[in-house]
């Protein structure tokens, strides 16, 4: 959530004449998409978490696997739905977080077996994507290059 309100930030433009863009965008990035990603990721280390951590929702029962994945996907949706309610560009960029959290945790890519892959990736989805989100959906289209490059070196 930070990350989103830095992009927005960057971007010069004036937050009080789109403070409902912020609260949309704030409730996208953190409780819509990072939620999502943690469940993602729950769902594909539920075997390790059975031997590390088997009290988690998912080894423990509380949660079952399918029920994880409905989870994942009404998190999906309903993001994909804030998205649109702020800019097209932003369901894009909604989008590639969700293959990117995919990539992190899932087959068969798995990044997070690789300490570089895996941390550019988290690097990546949580700070650069949240940011680029947060400066698309202020500007209403695509933000300048300044404010891009700072979402990258921020990554």
């Amino acid at each position: 959530m930070w990350a989103f309100a830095c992009g927005v930030v960057s971007t010069g433009e004036n937050i009080a004449d789109n403070w409902d863009i912020l609260l949309r965008g704030v409730l996208l990035a953190g409780p819509l998409m990072c939620a999502m990603s943690q469940t993602m990721n729950d769902y594909f280390d539920r075997e390790v978490d059975a031997i590390n951590e088997p009290e988690r929702p998912i080894p423990a029962g509380k949660i079952s696997k399918s029920a994880s994945w409905l989870i994942t996907f009404a998190l999906i949706i309903t993001g994909f739905l804030v998205a649109l309610s702020i800019h097209p560009y932003v369901v894009v960029i909604a989008f590639v977080g969700v293959l990117m959290s995919h990539a992190y945790s899932g087959p068969p890519i798995r990044a997070k077996r690789n300490g570089w892959f895996g941390n550019l990736i988290v690097g990546l989805a949580y700070e650069g994507v949240a940011w680029l989100t947060g400066s698309f959906a202020i500007t209403q289209g695509v933000p300048s290059a300044e404010t891009i490059a700072l979402a990258i070196i921020f990554s």
